[in-house]
Formats: C-alpha cells, structure tokens, sequence
C-alpha cells in the first residue's frame, strides 16, 4: 500500500488529502474545492475506488432534489501506528486512514526503561496487536512517534531529552532503531508539534487558522500553529514558550536562566520547591517528582505553602499565556497535561490570570484537553504519516 500511494498522481493525491480532511464529502463538493471538470474528477475518483482508498458511505441530507452520494476514505486495508514517549509512559495506537483509534495500549516507564528495553517494549507490542487484528505489516503505512526534544528530525535522534529516569537516552537513533525491526518506515518529530497537527487537522483546531498547543507536566512543552504551518524552533525543541522570562531576577532555571515559565509552572519546578522549603523540616517530608501530586493533596487539605507553589506556578503560566497570545493572536489556546487534567485550581487560576492581565482583549478560545485529551500525541504521530504520502 505504501508504494501504490507513492505512484499516484498530483490530481489524486489532491482528492485522496480532500477527503481525508473532510471526512465525508459529496462529488458536487470535491469539484468545487479541486476545480476538475466532472469527467476528470469521475476519471481520478474511479481509480482510487479501485485501489481501495476511498469508497462511498452514504448518502447526504436532500434539499428537495435527489439525495447525492457521499464519499469518505476507505475503513479497513490502510493503516497507521501512532506512539507517544514521554518521560513516564509510551502510548501506542493503532488507526485506520479514517483516524479512527482501533486498538490502544500503554506502559509505564521507571528507571530501568533505557531506550533498547523501551523499543523491544514497543516492537512486542506492535507485533502482538497487529497479529490479535489480523493486519499484514504491507498495510501499515508507517509509525509515527511524538516524543521529547531536542531532536534531530531528519535523522530521528532523540539529542539530549531531560527528565527521562533512565539516564541512557541520550543521543537515541530512535528512528533507525525501530524501522531496523520492523521494516516499516519510522517518522519522528516532537510530541507537541504531533499533538497540535491532531488537534489543527481534526480536532479543536480545524477550520482555524492559528492555534497554541500546551502540556503541563513534568515540564512545560507547546506547539504552535499560524497560517497552516507548525512554527519550528531551534533542534524541534518544544521548550522554547516553558524559557520565556517572566520575572528577570526570578527562580534559577534548569536553563540557566532566571525567571522562567518552566522554573514555576512544571512538576519538576513545583517539587523542587517544596523540597527545598520543607528540607531540614520535621514536618514535611520531601516528595518524590513521581509522587507529585501529594503537593495538590496537601494543598486542597489547606497546606498553606503548598497552595502557594501550586497558585504561583499557575500564575506565571498565565503571565506567559498572555504575552503569547499578543505575539501571536492565536484564534485557539489548548491546555492539557497532568497539571491541566487533574487539578482544577491549577486550570482556573491560569486561566484567571491571563484575563485579569489581557487588556488588548485578544479574542482567543481555551480548551481544556483539546478534542483528542491524552491521545492527542499519538494520534497527532498517526496523522503525521498519512501527511507524509498525501499532503503533497
């Protein structure tokens, strides 16, 4: 399947990307957006019938005349895997060309997981779910896979990612590592440019023309959207917004700066500074960056300095969010992550922040989790290969 899409022609490619993007769409529309006459648009159409990309559904709604067909891509014989690392968890999906999640399955990750236990991980994996639906790794377009940066895209080098428990995943030929097991072709970028591309092609995002993707967790990563183009920073970093300096002669940061968003608003920044308060104290323990939440619990059981690391975090991300908006005007803002997800307080007080401060009234959207919440990276992965043979 990955060399027949490879053969088709611009005017096919062009119907097939129609398609997929919008899910159901009738010839009457398909022309219009293409601009083919009828007889080539049938002539382009009956081919990718018949190679089995794309098949007709149903029917639309009738506005008093005869009720027209309508077209969408094909359920069953193309697919995709889409895998997001991060620094705990690997999350695996596998999606038909519809984008529709078939199968799901996720582990987590400790101290012992350095890259080679991971991708054995992954490859047992993909083996083993591909086999329980009987699907021929010749219908498998490629695996996409969203994880931490900085990379080397090109290359599918994980360069010196932060954070991970096992200290080995350093300089990680991720790509290479995969495709040599599998032999199905390996497409890597970082795990907020997939997220966003998900929620930008089908999710929150679609129909806009600027959105901000960002994930709370143990560090802050975002992703930007403007004009249809993802923004690319330096080595596909994701941490360019979580090093923006909000206080000058701030917090000390894992960068070597003072005052960043990520020395406030990231797990690891929030433990570290209760660490540091309650060190040497008989009536706090230190809290390991895995037992984090314990800082929400002893905040919500009205810890006072707890509350004050939580509410401080919340608010320079906030103060952050709103000097990005007016770079930016974004029409969508999306927050999500473990911070975003499963603390309330955290979610309002940002959010609180950024409109006591937005005086320009930038008229921007946020969502909680986006379409697609914890999935996001992984079907962003997923789409992110279909890109690559379709979005020419």
């Amino acid at each position: 399947m990955r060399e027949t899409l490879r053969q088709l022609s611009n005017r096919q490619l062009e119907t097939l990307n129609v398609i997929h993007k919008k899910g159901l769409i009738t010839k009457k529309n398909l022309q219009a957006i293409t601009g083919m006459t009828l007889t080539t648009l049938n002539r382009v159409m009956k081919s990718l019938e018949d190679k089995k990309l794309i098949i007709e559904v149903g029917t639309s709604e009738s506005t008093g005349g005869r009720k027209a067909v309508e077209y969408g891509v094909a359920k069953t014989g193309v697919y995709v895997i889409g895998i997001d690392i991060s620094r705990t968890y690997v999350k695996l999906i596998i999606s038909n060309l519809k984008m529709t999640i078939i199968k799901r399955e996720e582990f987590s990750m400790n101290d012992s997981f350095s890259p080679e236990i991971t991708v054995e991980k992954i490859i047992g994996l993909i083996d083993q779910k591909l086999l329980e639906l009987s699907i021929d790794k010749s219908e498998v377009l490629g695996i996409g896979v969203g994880t931490v940066g900085p990379l080397d895209r090109e290359k599918g080098i994980m360069i010196n990612p932060k954070n991970f428990f096992n200290e080995n995943w350093s300089n990680v030929s991720l790509k290479e590592m995969i495709e040599q097991k599998t032999s199905i072709p390996c497409f890597i970028d970082n795990g907020a440019n997939a997220a966003i591309l998900a929620e930008y092609l089908f999710g929150n995002g679609k129909d806009l023309k600027s959105i901000v993707y960002i994930h709370c967790g143990i560090g802050i990563r975002s992703a930007v959207i403007t004009d249809r183009i993802i923004i690319r920073t330096m080595n596909d970093s994701e941490d360019a917004f979580a090093h923006m300096i909000v206080e000058s002669n701030g917090e000390r940061c894992i960068c070597g700066n003072k005052g960043c968003i990520e020395s406030y608003s990231s797990i690891e920044a929030m433990i570290k500074r209760f660490n540091l308060r309650v060190k040497g104290s008989n009536n706090d323990e230190e809290i390991r960056e895995e037992d984090y939440k314990k800082i929400f619990d002893l905040a919500l059981r009205n810890n006072e300095f707890a509350a004050e690391i939580i509410n401080k975090g919340a608010e320079i991300l906030g103060i952050g969010i709103a000097n990005l908006v007016r770079i930016l005007n974004p029409q969508l803002v999306i927050l999500c992550g473990p911070l975003i997800k499963n603390y309330k307080l955290y979610y309002d007080m940002c959010i609180n922040t950024f409109h006591k401060i937005n005086y320009l009234n930038n008229e921007v959207i946020f969502s909680k989790g986006g379409r697609f919440k914890e999935d996001a990276i992984a079907i962003g992965a997923a789409a992110m290969v279909i890109e690559h043979y379709i979005a020419k």
